[in-house]
């Protein structure tokens, strides 16, 4: 009985939780693309009409000829590449001495770090309102990058640690008898080396900025609006009557992350794999 559970039963619930997972990943992510190709009057039959043939891409282009959807692309663009590089630079300059120093009450100061980000973001959302309004700052990319580096970055020191440590100590070392600082050794080796480690943490940096909702309501009105607080304001207003309008615009908030993780796909899972030895 036992060899029967080990050889059947439990790999078939493996795999059915498997599938599971992943048609509720998958299934609304591809209900919304057919939307936003489909008439309206095809995917609210029932059962559902699917054509090839009414196949268009007239809402995408509807969508993209508005400035004001285009510009939200744009600040969502640069305020999470913006974060991004901030993010790396001053983790790798955190995650350096953490990885290779013998610091006294590091796993402290690890573990404090970790603490601020559990905060839920409802309870600071009015100091940071206040204080950007107080640093004249609303409604700015600057605004935006400082609360999303804030939040990001002990992720990013945690994972990045992780990666450095990965890394032997003869390499450091080397680069330090031929003439390196430790800065310079940080840069010109350990993260070349830790190539798909950084990359992971990179793509794992943006893809939390370009998610990020709440402080980008609040913090931006007209002119840093990024496109996830963009696409809930025609959702709630100007497209409620036309879905596969509202779809397009969805898929829009979405392709560039999905493009993003597709190119770098290979980077990501040595990385992934890599953090994971550890």
């Amino acid at each position: 009985m036992r060899d029967f559970v080990y050889t059947w039963v439990r790999p078939i619930l493996l795999y059915a939780l498997v599938v599971f997972f992943l048609v509720w990943t998958v299934a609304p992510v591809t209900w919304i693309a057919i939307m936003s190709i489909q008439p309206e009057i095809n995917y609210v039959a029932v059962p559902p009409h699917l054509s090839l043939e009414q196949v268009s891409l007239r809402w995408y282009i509807e969508m993209l000829s508005q400035p004001d959807v285009v510009d939200s692309l744009k600040n969502s663009v640069i305020i999470s590449g913006v974060t991004t590089v901030v993010c790396l630079t001053f983790g790798a300059l955190a995650a350096y001495p953490l990885a290779r120093l013998n610091i006294a009450r590091k796993n402290l100061f690890l573990g404090i770090s970790v603490f601020a980000r559990m905060i839920p973001s409802m309870v600071l959302i009015i100091p940071m309102f206040l204080l950007m309004r107080q640093l004249r700052l609303l409604d700015t990319y600057l605004a935006l990058i400082i609360v999303y580096t804030a939040f990001l970055l002990p992720y990013v020191i945690w994972m990045l640690k992780n990666f450095f440590e990965q890394i032997p100590y003869a390499l450091e070392a080397a680069a330090r008898m031929d003439g390196c600082s430790r800065l310079e050794a940080l840069f010109r080796v350990l993260i070349p080396v830790a190539g798909p480690g950084v990359v992971a943490t990179a793509v794992f940096t943006f893809v939390g900025a370009w998610n990020e909702f709440l402080f980008g309501l609040i913090l931006s009105t007209r002119y840093s609006v990024p496109i996830t607080v963009k696409l809930s304001a025609l959702v709630s207003t100007t497209f409620q009557s036309d879905n596969s309008l509202v779809a397009a615009t969805g898929m829009l908030a979405i392709i560039p992350v999905v493009l993003l993780v597709f190119v770098l796909n290979r980077f990501i899972v040595r990385g992934l794999v890599e953090g994971i030895k550890y």
